[in-house]
This record gives C-alpha cells, sequence and structure tokens, in this order.
C-alpha cells in the first residue's frame, strides 16, 4: 500500500535520490535520526512504506479547492437541465465570493 506524504517531504526524498542516496541509506539515516527537515516527521514505517511502494502526494488545500471548483463547470457543461446549470454557477460564484472575503486568492478560482 502506497502511503500518503506531503508535497515536502516527496520533494526532500526525491532529492535525496537525486543525490545518489540509495533508499536503504535514507532510511538508515531516519532510524538514527540524522535526516532533518520534512522528512523528519515522517515515522520509520510511513518513510519505508513510501521507499518500497511509492507514494501518494497529499493535495493542498488550495488543490482539492480548485479540483472541487473544476468539477462544478463539467457538472455544469455536461447537464442538460437548466437548474443544474444554474445550481452549479451558484455555487461557482459562491466558492469565488467566499475566497475574496477571506482575501484567499488561487490561480485558476479567483486569480
Amino acid at each position: 500500500m502506497k502511503p500518503t506524504i506531503t508535497k515536502e517531504q516527496a520533494k526532500e526524498l526525491e532529492a535525496y535520490r537525486r543525490s545518489g542516496d540509495l533508499d536503504i541509506h535514507i532510511l538508515e539515516a531516519a532510524c538514527d535520526e540524522v535526516i532533518g527537515g520534512k522528512l523528519a516527521k515522517l515515522d520509520i514505517l510511513t518513510l519505508a512504506a513510501a521507499l518500497v511502494n511509492g507514494y501518494e502526494v497529499k493535495k493542498t488545500p488550495e488543490e482539492k479547492l480548485r479540483e472541487y471548483y473544476e468539477s462544478l463547470w463539467s457538472d455544469y457543461c455536461d447537464s442538460d437541465d437548466p437548474f443544474i446549470e444554474v445550481a452549479c454557477e451558484s455555487a461557482r460564484a459562491a466558492v469565488k465570493e467566499t475566497l475574496n472575503l477571506l482575501g484567499i486568492k488561487i490561480e485558476g478560482v479567483n486569480d
């Protein structure tokens, strides 16, 4: 089973691999508590599973919201029902207005 790790942890793990470190050396460094950064926050079993099985990258809240916003558009485009069309447009407008009220900009949504 592939564990889910953060984008920052994935970047650090790939940086270790690109620098020539073998997976066993990365795991040994974690066991000896000499590995730093975001990978230090992963427990040993999760790190081992990521090294052996690969991993999924956890989506940021912004990415999740962008996907939701885009799914509203596809629902709108795929529907022949005018009520669904209005509901999707209203939901998209509500997402944009909420982000604007909170002072948050998300590329592809309200940028």
